[in-house]
């Protein structure tokens, strides 16, 4: 842990943030198509549920623009989730917390690897997004993650998804609304190395579809790096707020918005 470092997360707050009208609009490439003979794969790490892409390195995802400065490559997915619906997202927006956050988690191609990155000051860019569990009625095009949960329940086991099971972002809008600022990983350990983008309009996915989430296993012991043979469930694994303030700026709306209404 980098000491007097902004931790991250942090509870954002539009009233708190500088506002930006005239953002560089953020771009994401290579995550909205098949994966062109690719494959995704899914994994219980005894931590959480990592998604991974198989890819050739110049199709990779990436993410540009914004308050990005060159080209950031889509490393992996994770999510994070509590004991309910009422909270387990890590960054609160405010105040009110989620049923679960999802990062996407990307690392500076300058440097080559995430590995190379992970520690650099600039090293990495996460995209989170807040999932808002309400209803009985599933996202059709989340349940390309969550249909899949059941077969990955034991630590350590893997499962291959649909290319397109990324689709889910379609519905946000992606290129404003949301937060950013300089902060840390929230897993140890915790380099500052992160600019985070968070988005205000959270996924709205079911009940059901959150909860499956709850169902994945972790080994009993002390800890996913010292298996035994017994497993307990995954009910909580966010961080919680830290007492950083860091200074935050929300885009409100970007050039070619603006350029529009004129």
């Amino acid at each position: 842990m980098v000491p007097n470092a902004v931790q991250s997360p942090v509870c954002l707050s539009k009233s708190l943030a500088r506002m930006v009208d005239d953002a560089v609009p953020l771009r994401f490439a290579g995550y909205f198509h098949d994966l062109r003979g690719g494959k995704a794969k899914l994994t219980n790490d005894g931590q959480t549920v990592v998604l991974t892409l198989d890819r050739q390195p110049a199709l990779q995802p990436c993410i540009a623009g914004g308050p990005l400065k060159g080209v950031y490559l889509f490393e992996q997915l994770h999510f994070h989730w509590g004991p309910n619906d009422s909270h387990g997202s890590e960054h609160l927006i405010e105040g009110v917390a989620h049923a679960m956050e999802i990062h996407l988690v990307h690392y500076n191609a300058k440097y080559g690897s995430f590995r190379k990155a992970m520690d650099r000051s600039d090293g990495l860019a996460v995209v989170a997004f807040l999932v808002h569990a309400r209803g009985i009625v599933d996202c059709e095009d989340f349940r390309r993650i969550t249909r899949e949960l059941p077969h990955i329940v034991i630590p350590g086991s893997t499962r291959h998804a649909a290319g397109d099971c990324m689709r889910w972002l379609t519905a946000q809008d992606l290129d404003r609304h949301y937060f950013s600022y300089r902060g840390t990983m929230t897993t140890a350990p915790f380099f500052a190395s992160v600019t985070w983008i968070v988005y205000a309009a959270p996924v709205y996915v079911s009940h059901n579809q959150t909860a499956a989430f709850r169902k994945l296993r972790t080994f009993a012991g002390h800890c996913a790096t010292e298996p035994t043979s017994a497993t307990k469930r995954i009910e909580s694994n966010f961080r919680p707020v830290q007492l950083s303030k860091p200074a935050v700026t929300f885009a409100r709306n970007t050039r070619r918005r603006m350029r529009a209404k004129l």
